[in-house]
């Protein structure tokens, strides 16, 4: 399998206007009526059919066959393996930058007896599993990925699935 690799660097500072507003711009969303009824009918689909439904709707909208869902040891490899340097350090400093932001942000537990034999307490506990999307339209998104996992994996999540599309 060779997976295209499209990640771009950019740094922001050497950028003009009309080149910020380019890398900032999303598609338009359609009529969100009728997203709501697909995304409705797609749910309905999943809670029916499970993972075939997941392969058969992969393949209706993301036109790949897949023999399964999950991504094999050799393809991670294969991916690991396309990115530059210069792509892994950029990489590398926003998981830095986002875990720094996130790990400021956890507290300490807090016990505060309000009135006598009343006690209120402030902790933090960590869901069990997470699930975490990915888009993969116009461009890959792995700030995405790491704005997600790496607070869930801060804040003592054990299970963390990632999705996103098939390319």
């Amino acid at each position: 399998m060779s997976l295209p690799v499209s990640l771009s660097v950019h740094d922001w500072s050497t950028l003009d206007e009309k080149q910020r507003d380019a890398l900032l711009a999303r598609p338009v969303a359609g009529d969100r009526a009728e997203l709501g009824e697909t995304v409705a009918r797609i749910v309905s689909e999943v809670r029916a059919g499970g993972d075939s439904a997941l392969l058969a709707l992969t393949a209706r909208f993301d036109k790949v066959m897949l023999d399964e869902l999950r991504v094999t040891q050799a393809e991670l490899d294969e991916a690991e393996l396309a990115i530059t340097p210069v792509q892994r350090a950029a990489l590398e400093r926003a998981i830095a930058n986002v875990r720094r932001f996130h790990e400021a942000q956890r507290s300490t537990p807090l016990r505060v007896e309000t009135s006598p034999g009343v006690v209120c307490e402030r902790f933090e506990t960590a869901i069990s599993a997470v699930g975490i999307y990915v888009p993969a339209g116009s461009a890959p998104l792995p700030s995405a990925a790491i704005m997600s996992a790496v607070p869930a994996a801060i804040a003592g999540c054990e299970l963390r699935v990632l999705c996103t599309p098939p390319r």
